[in-house]
């Protein structure tokens, strides 16, 4: 019997921690394309669509505060990262309230841009983003996105 019960409590105690992650959707929206340069030369081009009220950090922050977003490619013998990732959009720079510092965040859009060169034009750019959403409640926990963009 104090088994069962226990047995029980925890079925619950799962089912409510499941149902609580589970009805928040992820704000951003990612989208990933590839524009040529010229013949050996691409742009990876990572678009975040971001969710009314909700904010995506800058990669400029520091590890004090919300994560940061990142970028971390798959190493391959074909193609050489040029730059770092550069970001356009309105980046939004003030105090914030959840984490008592000032920060770096977008809301709306922003565009984060890497620069490679390929030997290989049939080559897949690979890897995956790291970010964080928050809105002016709560934070959701940093996740991972992979990427697989065709050439």
């Amino acid at each position: 019997m104090i088994i069962q019960s226990i047995y029980t409590v925890l079925l619950v105690l799962t089912g409510i921690n499941l149902s609580t992650t589970d009805t928040i959707p992820d704000p951003i929206k990612w989208s990933f394309t590839v524009e040529k340069v010229s013949d050996l030369e691409y742009v990876l081009v990572a678009t975040a669509d971001i969710k009314k009220d909700w904010y995506l950090y800058s990669q400029y922050n520091t590890n004090e505060g919300p994560v940061p977003t990142s970028f971390t490619f798959s190493k391959s013998p074909t193609i050489l990262m040029l730059q770092n990732v550069k970001e356009e959009g309105k980046v939004i720079e003030k105090h914030d309230k959840l984490f008592e510092m000032v920060i770096s965040k977008y809301k709306s859009k922003v565009v984060f841009r890497q620069k490679y060169k390929s030997t290989n034009n049939t080559a897949n750019i690979t890897g995956y983003v790291t970010y964080m959403a928050c809105n002016e409640l709560r934070c959701l926990p940093p996740k991972d996105l992979e990427f697989n963009v065709s050439l």
